[in-house]
């Protein structure tokens, strides 16, 4: 797993992408991990899915061996998002970048909603593995 050098969070968040990453595709990929500011998603998000406005998380899947994916997050919406939901940032990141870490893995919910299912089941599965 790669990232960007502003990454200042616990090196279990890598961990566990790794853990779920190797998981799901049986082997091992590199993703590069991006933290950007609600501007900088807002742009991607309507660049890449024609949606205005910021959102936390954005996976792209390129299926290199050099860069396998990258992941943008965006750590205000994801503050915002765990007091809405009531949660620790800490969970909140690490519900985000499992979610994400599915989506490398294949895993869709927008596009083929029949998948929707099992993504989440996947989801909540991991998440009661890694939540303490």
């Amino acid at each position: 797993m790669i990232f960007n050098e502003n990454f200042e969070y616990d090196e279990r968040f890598l961990e566990i992408m790794d853990e779920v990453l190797k998981n799901e595709l049986k082997k091992e990929v590199n993703v590069g991990l991006v933290f950007v500011d609600k501007d900088e998603i807002a742009k991607l998000n309507y660049k890449y899915r024609k949606i205005k406005g910021p959102t936390d998380v954005l996976t792209f899947v390129y299926g290199d061996d050099d860069l396998y994916a990258e992941i943008f997050v965006c750590e205000e919406i994801v503050r915002e998002n765990a007091e809405k939901f009531s949660n620790t940032f800490y969970d909140e990141l690490l519900i985000v970048l499992i979610h994400a870490a599915l989506h490398v893995a294949g895993y869709d919910h927008e596009y083929d909603k029949s998948e929707a299912e099992l993504m989440f089941k996947k989801q909540d599965e991991y998440l009661k593995k890694y939540l303490e």
